[in-house]
This record gives structure tokens, C-alpha cells and sequence, in this order.
């Protein structure tokens, strides 16, 4: 969303010209700066909904920055939060928490003091989040599937000890009537509210083994990394159905991974059980993704036939500053390696993030470092091109 109205409270006037001219370049066109905590509350409440964006400092007297967001909850404030503080990153994260907890959207945190790269970069990633976040009917998103619509985008995996690609996740994208592509936020949501899951998986999973097939044929076989929702665990024929479909498209099902989302495998039903050990039994490999995002993460290692952990890029990105997000990265490898499980390390995009994710154990890594998520027509051009230098990765 384009940002209009913007309140920054900080009690530094030197904050107040900084942002102020950030946030006219960066588009924005009313800034109104506050001395206070007081005084920013009080011009939110003297014009409530004028404001969409709202920058805020933490350390302020009087009414600090913790005191501000406590009360942007009350209030029902519906606009984002920007964090610009210098306090350290541990109670930036804690103060992000207990802003979610009150229903305040917070769209980051920026270390003071401000600058148009960060609060830029920061604005575009929310930008390009919210295209195509309006809600699909039942109706639109069948149509979308008869038309295919909803494609596979690849996203390659590099082995660090080779440099060279090692597989590829399948990630769901909506390709709009004009051309456009945006996130799968609104399909996914669709097709959980109308039960429609087990369709959506087959959509994808059907144009997955056409791309493969072609690839094959061009003596490419990378093996691929499918995303399935929690939802449709429960599926006791989904396991013969999808080791059927890749036999019949005379490939090796131990090409593939099924990659599960730590945080919303929270079941421990016997169906689910069966349903991943069927997999397994069937020469697919199990991965649990996004690990560390979720309360029930060491359970989930113990009880499901994972072969893989990745360990999500919230915690990779952060480790270079974060001294939790480090101790996060550093625990889930170490673990992963006691139980035999291979590592891969998401998000990377800095040679910072690199070297760290090397050091603690990642075989494989996966990011903007060496791609974004690209249309199967670009896979090819991009494999024959891609070395990653031996010094970031051998």
C-alpha cells in the first residue's frame, strides 16, 4: 500500500528532520512530527484514521515508545508501525511481540539513525506483499485453476560444497489476467476457507512433473522441493496419488520432497502419521520447514520421519546482529546434526549471512544471494549460467 499520512513521534529534533525529509522523498505526502509519547497520542486521537504510517521511537520520557504502542492497541489504531530506536535488538523484538499481541501491525524496526535505504526497502517489501491481497470467491479461484492461473515458481537450493544447484522449491504464485504475478496469500487463504487444498496441491503438482519432464528431456533432473498445507495430512489416498503421478511421468520419486511448515503441523493424529510415513515409504524425502517459528519444534523432529530441516530466514537474516536469532540458527543445526537431518538455510541474501550459515553446518542454502523465485521458462537459462564463486561457497 502507497503511504500518505505519516506521524513520527521521537523526542530528538534531529530524528524530526532526518524523518521528515526521508518520508516526503520516500512519497509520503503529510508528515507531522511529535516531541512526546503525549503528544503524538494526543494528535492520533484529535484525528482519528488521518494517519496510515506511524514511525515511533522507544527510549522517550514520560510516555516511552512501549507506552505508545500499549495505547495504538486500545485505541484500534489500523495503520502500520515503523520501530526506529537504537535500543538493542532483544527488546526491539520483545516490544515487536507485545505490539502484535495488541493488534498493532508493525512492518519493522530500523536502528537509528533513519535512512531513506532501510525505511525505503522497508515500505517496498510491504508494497509488493499487499498486491493481489484482496479475498477470492470460490468461484475466481476454480476459474483460476481451469485456467492456470495459479503456477509453480522455482526457487533454486545450492549445495555449499559443490557451489552448484541442488534442487529446486516449487513456490505457488496467481498470474493476473493482465500478466501480472503476485504472492499466493489470497489463493492460499481461498482455498483453506472453501476446501479446496487438495485441488490446488493437484494444479501445482501436475504443471511441477510437466516442467520436470522437459528438464529431463534436456538431461536437467534437479531434484524439487513441493510445499504441502498441514490441511490436507490427513489425505490417506495423497500419498499413492502423488508416487503414481511421478511414476507415470517416469520419474524417481527420490527426486522430490515434501516440505511441511513447522509452525502449522501442530497434529499429532494417527491419519498424519501415516500419511508421512507413507511418503517415505515411497522414496520421498520429508523436510520441516520454516523451523523455529513454532512452540512445538523438538516434538515434531522426535515423532516425524523428517530427513530435512530448514531453518527459517527470519532467524538466518537476523543472526548477523541478533543474538538470539544467532543462537537459534547455531541450536537447529547442531540438533538437526545429532538426529541425522541435512540442513538447509533460507533467506540467505548477504555474504555475512553466508559464511555464518556455513559455519554452523548448512549443507544447502537458499536465497536472493543466488536467486529469486523464477517461472519455469527462465529455470534452464539460469542453470546454464549459474556458478557460485568458490571462495562464498566451497
Amino acid at each position: 500500500m502507497n503511504y500518505k499520512n505519516a506521524l513520527l513521534i521521537d523526542d530528538d529534533p534531529l530524528a524530526h528532520i532526518i524523518g521528515e525529509e526521508v518520508l516526503r522523498a520516500l512519497g509520503v505526502e503529510k508528515v507531522v512530527s511529535a516531541s512526546s509519547g503525549d503528544s503524538g497520542l494526543s494528535t492520533l486521537t484529535k484525528n482519528p484514521g488521518s494517519f496510515d504510517l506511524l514511525l515511533c521511537d522507544l527510549q522517550m520520557p514520560d510516555l516511552d515508545g512501549v507506552g505508545v504502542i500499549r495505547e495504538l492497541g486500545r485505541v484500534g489504531f489500523d495503520g502500520a508501525l515503523v520501530i526506529v530506536s537504537g535500543e538493542d535488538s532483544d527488546v526491539i523484538r520483545t516490544v515487536r511481540t507485545m505490539a502484535d499481541m495488541v493488534g498493532v501491525r508493525v512492518l519493522g524496526a530500523i536502528k537509528k539513525p533513519l535512512t531513506m535505504d532501510e525505511l525505503g526497502g522497508l515500505l517496498k517489501r510491504e508494497i509488493k506483499t499487499s498486491i493481489g491481497d484482496h479475498a477470492m470467491t470460490r468461484r475466481s479461484l476454480k476459474l483460476a485453476f481451469d485456467q492456470r492461473r495459479i503456477v509453480p515458481f522455482y526457487q533454486p537450493k545450492i549445495d555449499l560444497r559443490t557451489g552448484e544447484c541442488a534442487g529446486l522449491e516449487v513456490l505457488a504464485r496467481h498470474a493476473g489476467p493482465n500478466g501480472e504475478i503476485t504472492g499466493p496469500a489470497p489463493v492460499l487463504a481461498a482455498a483453506a476457507r472453501e476446501d479446496l487444498m487438495v485441488e490446488l496441491t493437484m494444479v501445482i503438482f501436475e504443471q511441477v512433473l510437466g516442467h520436470a519432464r522437459i528438464w529431463q528431456d534436456r538431461s536437467f533432473i534437479p531434484p524439487l522441493a513441493l510445499n504441502l498445507s498441514p490441511l490436507i495430512l490427513t489425505e490417506l489416498d495423497l500419498p499413492d496419488w502423488v508416487i503414481s503421478k511421478i511414476k507415470r511421468a517416469q520419474l524417481d520419486p527420490q527426486d522430490f520432497t515434501i516440505e511441511i511448515t513447522e509452525d502449522k503441523l501442530m497434529t499429532y493424529e494417527a491419519n498424519v502419521l501415516e500419511v508421512l510415513s507413507r511418503f517415505r515409504l515411497g522414496g520421498l524425502r520429508l523436510s520441516l520447514d520454516d523451523f523455529g517459528t513454532g512452540a512445538t519444534s523438538i516434538e515434531q523432529m522426535r515423532l516425524f520421519p523428517f530427513n530435512e530441516l530448514k531453518i527459517d530466514q527470519s532467524f538466518v537474516q537476523g543472526a548477523t546482529n541478533d543474538g538470539f536469532a544467532r543462537t537459534t540458527v547455531e541450536t537447529s543445526a547442531r540438533l538437526a546434526r545429532m538426529l541425522g537431518l541435512s540442513v538447509v538455510a533460507e533467506g540467505v541474501e548477504t555474504l555475512a549471512q553466508l559464511r555464518f550459515v556455513k559455519a554452523v553446518g548448512a549443507r544447502q542454502v537458499q536465497g536472493f544471494l543466488f536467486a529469486k523465485p523464477m517461472p519455469a521458462n527462465a529455470v534452464l537459462d539460469w542453470a546454464s549460467r549459474f556458478k557460485a564463486p568458490k571462495e562464498d561457497v566451497a
